[in-house]
């Protein structure tokens, strides 16, 4: 099991108003407000993150569904979270009436989950390269997308790993808790789907994915 806490993000604010913001809206300027609320919201928030990952290294051999792992050799399951002190926050904000501040919190937490996700994917990259320098590796995907069921992936991934030590748990609908946590695989091998993880939705054939952008 490898455990990593301490984790340095950064949070830029061009993400944090493409959150906040309409595909429409995106053409024009943000409001000079919603800059200044960006900036004195993020100062709050940066205070009440604290991310936190755990992966782990599996043979793939066992793992299900088959058309996922079979042509994998060695599968990395990660799960990490920027912890609960931000979500509560943003619902404190919001049932006691500040509406605008705590959707811009809840963007900034979005992003902040995010950002930790990469960290750790990045991590996971580095001790690929160390430990399996002649494989290739898949980009990172999660239960719910790539055709992997969510229930039985958030499963799999929730029985190997020690999922304690960075205090995120599941609920009956397979939803995790803090919110604002990320469950992802990697793949590992010589005859690997490389694209799996970074397909469109115009190219997956899955058309009645709930999670379909197009």
């Amino acid at each position: 099991m490898r455990f990593l806490e301490d984790i340095k993000i950064t949070l830029e604010d061009d993400e944090i108003i493409r959150l906040l913001r309409s595909k429409n809206s995106m053409k024009k300027s943000p409001p000079k407000k919603m800059l200044d609320d960006v900036k004195s919201m993020k100062e709050i928030a940066l205070e009440l993150i604290h991310p936190r990952g755990v992966f782990e290294f599996f043979d793939s051999k066992e793992l299900k569904p088959r058309f996922l792992f079979s042509k994998a050799e060695k599968t990395v399951f990660a799960v990490c979270t920027i912890g609960r002190e931000l979500e509560e926050k943003v619902s404190r904000t919001i049932n006691g009436g500040g509406l605008a501040e705590g959707v811009i919190l809840d963007a900034i937490a979005s992003h902040a989950a995010e950002e930790t996700a990469a960290i750790v994917n990045q991590k996971i990259l580095e001790e690929i390269e160390n430990e399996f320098k002649d494989k290739e590796a898949t980009c990172r995907f999660s239960p719910g997308y790539c055709q992997w069921n969510l229930e039985e992936g958030q499963q799999l991934i929730f029985q190997l790993l020690p999922t304690e030590v960075v205090d995120v748990t599941l609920s009956v609908s397979m939803m995790m808790k803090p919110i604002k946590s990320v469950s992802f695989a990697i793949n590992i091998g010589e005859e690997i789907d490389k694209e799996l993880g970074i397909r469109s939705c115009e190219t997956c054939d899955l058309v009645n994915c709930a999670y379909r952008r197009e």
